[in-house]
């Protein structure tokens, strides 16, 4: 049973569903902020549901400072050396450990609950699967949080479209 927080009455906190379509949708509109916020958010809810892992901050704060602060410091002022957009280099890295991570960690709750891993990690290295896979971690955290709280959340993107949606 689970209260209206999403805790569990053992005190597991839950995390929220958040459909592909609807992640998507608000990111696009939102000129890639909600994207921001939703990696943020689904790291804190990894991290209390399973009692350790990395904060949202720890995942987002170098890539912010590795990527989006040295563009902006090439693109706002001529006199930035050259050498420094090698740092936004670090910052892309960093993303790759973490999206791995998180990859890893969502297999790790599928394996816990009894059901077939759905992400094929290595996917993340190659070009055009990297956002197959990445679509594909955005619905089955999404399902994971729905069946554990018992509500239907629907995905009609995600859902016809089996690549993003099977899990055979």
């Amino acid at each position: 049973m689970y209260d209206i927080s999403g805790v569990n009455m053992s005190g597991t906190s839950l995390g929220k569903p958040r459909p592909l379509w609807q992640v998507i949708f608000l990111s696009v509109v939102t000129g890639m902020l909600y994207y921001g916020w939703y990696k943020w958010i689904i790291q804190e809810e990894l991290r209390r549901y399973n009692g350790f892992g990395w904060s949202g901050t720890l995942c987002l704060a170098p890539f912010v400072f590795g990527v989006v602060i040295p563009q902006a410091l090439r693109i706002f002022d001529p006199d930035v050396p050259g050498w420094f957009g090698w740092v936004s280099l670090l910052g892309v890295v960093w993303i790759y450990i973490v999206q791995f991570k998180l990859y890893q960690t969502v297999n790790e709750l599928y394996r816990q609950a009894g059901m077939k891993p759905p992400l094929i990690v290595w996917w993340l290295f190659v070009p055009g699967l990297n956002l197959i896979v990445g679509l594909r971690q955005i619905h089955f955290l999404s399902k994971f949080w729905s069946e554990k709280q018992g509500v239907i959340v629907t995905d009609p993107l995600a859902e016809n479209i089996p690549l993003l949606s099977g899990n055979a």
